[in-house]
């Protein structure tokens, strides 16, 4: 490594360096949640990653037409843009454990939604170090009503471990990366993309009735629209329309989780011209209309 010229009055060539980071890692949305025989989730993808722990009793998940009969003590990994349903039926139930988490460092999010393996059967290495991690996020939620610092820096100490074992397995199974260029453009067009959707953006320009356009973007990054799509497609393995589509999606469900916010109003924040518009594409989408989403999300008991 080249020693940066400040340093280079009291550092030796032969010094070692470690390479700097600045990821943004999150972790969001994670439950544990005992249902009865008959819950199911409807048909869904998101640009997060989802792992499931099942803690007792057995769900049955089918995640891009391949069915996963999950029993205690699986994971099960499901990667961005995957469609997928999860159900319990089950005579006496089902518990599990579930968390969200996204990493914007492409090249991680290449090799995982490529090559990472999906299903950790009870018992092999890999699902017992992952266990072991996610056991520890369990008992946060079994002991603790309010978290302090510290546990928010162990819950993403755990997310950081997380990852590493992932990349390991993922990195194992990897044939191919794409180089820094091709990340590099990727990444620019999916902050393009997530920064004109925004809260303002979107309802002042009327964002949800319409598609932002790739060559808009690839004109202001002085690429061709081709070659935008190419790059974008390798990376984050979907379009992207389909990531425009998530990111939508994701808003959509996260304004209707507030119930004092009425659909109409949610179509409006969102761009949208009128309610019927937003249902019949959050329908296109989900396969539900907003309000039976809304009814089946107020459904939900979570685990106590």
């Amino acid at each position: 490594m080249i020693i940066p010229e400040p340093y280079r009055s009291y550092l030796s060539p032969e010094s070692r360096w470690l390479p700097a980071t600045d990821w943004n890692v999150k972790l969001f949305g994670a439950h544990m949640q005992k249902v009865k025989r008959g819950w199911q989730v409807p048909l869904e993808s998101h640009l997060a990653f989802e792992l499931i722990l099942i803690l007792e009793g057995s769900q049955t998940t089918i995640l891009e037409n391949i069915r996963y009969d999950l029993h205690a003590g699986d994971i099960l990994l499901i990667p961005p843009g995957c469609k997928h349903t999860n159900e319990c039926n089950q005579e006496q139930g089902l518990t599990y454990f579930i968390a969200h988490f996204n990493v914007d460092e492409v090249l991680f999010r290449q090799e995982m939604s490529r090559h990472v393996q999906m299903l950790f059967p009870c018992g092999g290495e890999d699902n017992q170090r992952l266990t072991e991690v996610m056991m520890k996020w369990v008992d946060l939620l079994q002991h603790r009503e309010e978290y302090t610092t510290s546990d928010l820096f162990r819950m993403q100490a755990g997310l950081l471990e997380i990852l590493a074992i992932l990349a390991e397995q993922s990195f194992s199974r990897s044939q191919e990366a794409v180089s820094p260029t091709v990340a590099h453009y990727a990444t620019l067009i999916a902050e393009a993309i997530k920064s004109r959707f925004n809260a303002g953006n979107i309802q002042r320009e009327g964002l949800g009735d319409k598609e932002i356009r790739i060559e808009e973007i690839a004109a202001s990054l002085q690429i061709s629209p081709g070659y935008a799509l190419e790059t974008f497609q390798k990376v984050y393995g979907i379009s992207p329309r389909r990531y425009l589509s998530e990111l939508k999606l994701h808003e959509a469900k996260q304004l209707i989780h507030q119930p004092d916010l009425n659909l109409t109003r949610v179509a409006t924040m969102l761009g949208y011209s009128s309610l019927a518009h937003f249902s019949r594409q959050f329908r296109r989408w989900t396969g539900m209309s907003p309000s039976e989403y809304r009814q089946t999300m107020g459904s939900i008991r979570f685990f106590d």
